[in-house]
């Protein structure tokens, strides 16, 4: 008994899902846009994009997604590699060294220094030595050394290895 009555629900069920689809398959038709009359495919997806242009979160996913592809396409190069395979006009934009202003120095109690700029940046002198005061004010370099490291240099000249922390 409880199987019958399980089949007639069964059976009734699909027999409206059928009877939707069916209705929805005839007035699909009546409901099509202008642009599914163009012809040529091109012209048809720009049809739509024109009529429903693509979301800004659709557009920063386009954009994480060519970021995530260059990445992979980059992986293993060096910086300079990967600055050589830029176009011109974008070269100069990934520069190898800057200049800055010193804002404040800490000292560590392993005797480490650490550099907060003007800028915001923080970096770290991984060389525990006295030469090269620094002091609030001071202009200092900081450029790319061998083998991805940096080196912060004081405006006397001496070459600190350095570490960004921020």
């Amino acid at each position: 008994m409880l199987e019958q009555i399980l089949i007639r629900r069964i059976i009734t069920g699909l027999a409206l899902f059928l009877a939707a689809s069916a209705a929805a398959a005839a007035a699909e038709p009546d409901q099509s846009h202008a642009c599914a009359t163009v012809a040529e495919a091109s012209a048809r997806l720009a049809c739509y994009d024109k009529a429903f242009p693509p979301s800004s979160g659709a557009t920063m996913l386009a954009d994480m997604e060519a970021r995530r592809q260059q990445a992979v396409e980059d992986f293993g190069l060096n910086r300079q590699q990967r600055v050589e395979r830029l176009p011109e006009q974008l070269r100069e934009t990934e520069p190898d060294r800057i200049q800055g202003t010193i804002k404040g120095v800490l000292v560590r109690a392993t005797g480490e220094r650490v550099v907060t700029l003007e800028s915001g940046q923080v970096w770290l002198l991984t060389e525990v030595t006295s030469r090269g005061r620094l002091k609030t004010g001071d202009q200092v370099t900081l450029r790319e050394a061998a083998l991805g490291s940096y080196m912060l240099v004081t405006s006397t000249g001496v070459a600190l290895r350095a570490k960004r922390l921020r």
